[in-house]
């Protein structure tokens, strides 16, 4: 278990339920052994799977996290059932792969019957999936599905603030407007510029204003 543990992406440590916006945190918690979750790119996949394994971790469970499935062999998931959560992001991306739909479809199997909770997540519903294996296809569309719903702008911006304050830091409706006005709207983007600002204000000493956050993030 070891040698998988050390494949596990760096969990965020802001990624919880409690500052999830929208209804599939309550959905994904206590649901079924495995879910589907899917959504547009920036509705908050990532950050559920990664609140799921953090939740695990505070509990002294377990867990694996993986992203970027296309970057790693099909191999990769072996004996992943031996977790007691497994989460996996994007699996659109190796879908069509013939290794990597064998490689999910056996984890499935496996899981299906012990005690794994496995968590799969993709950008588009599992019937539009382009999968070449049909006892895959059959098992993904039989799981629990939980949409992910898309954000409207003063939510972004209610999320943003939050994060900043948690972050020790404060951002007002200005700041967060300007933000959001120029640069792309997905919230990963948007948490990562986030990142950014608080690395500068906390080597720079400065508060958040227009003038640093645009020469900061050069917008």
């Amino acid at each position: 278990m070891n040698s998988q543990l050390a494949l596990n992406i760096r969990l965020r440590d802001d990624a919880t339920f409690e500052n999830y916006v929208g209804s599939a945190a309550a959905k994904i918690q206590g649901a079924d052994r495995i879910l589907y979750l899917w959504g547009l790119t920036g509705s908050g996949k990532s950050h559920l799977l990664q609140a799921l394994c953090n939740k695990a971790r505070l509990k002294k469970k377990d867990s694996i996290y993986l992203q970027d499935l296309g970057n790693h062999s099909p191999e990769i998931l072996h004996r992943l059932e031996s977790f007691p959560l497994v989460c996996l992001d994007d699996i659109h991306e190796v879908i069509g792969d013939e290794n990597w739909e064998l490689a999910l479809f056996h984890l499935m199997n496996s899981v299906k019957d012990g005690n794994t909770q496995l968590v799969v997540s993709a950008s588009i519903p599992s019937a539009r999936l382009d999968i070449q294996l049909p006892d895959l296809a059959s098992r993904l569309r039989a799981t629990v599905a939980i949409e992910t719903e898309a954000l409207d702008d003063q939510e972004k911006l209610g999320i943003l603030k939050l994060r900043a304050r948690d972050r020790g830091f404060t951002l007002n409706d200005e700041v967060a407007r300007f933000i959001l006005d120029r640069s792309p709207r997905d919230m990963h983007h948007l948490i990562e510029l986030l990142g950014k600002l608080e690395e500068e204000t906390l080597r720079q000493q400065k508060r958040l204003t227009i003038p640093f956050v645009k020469k900061t993030l050069q917008l």
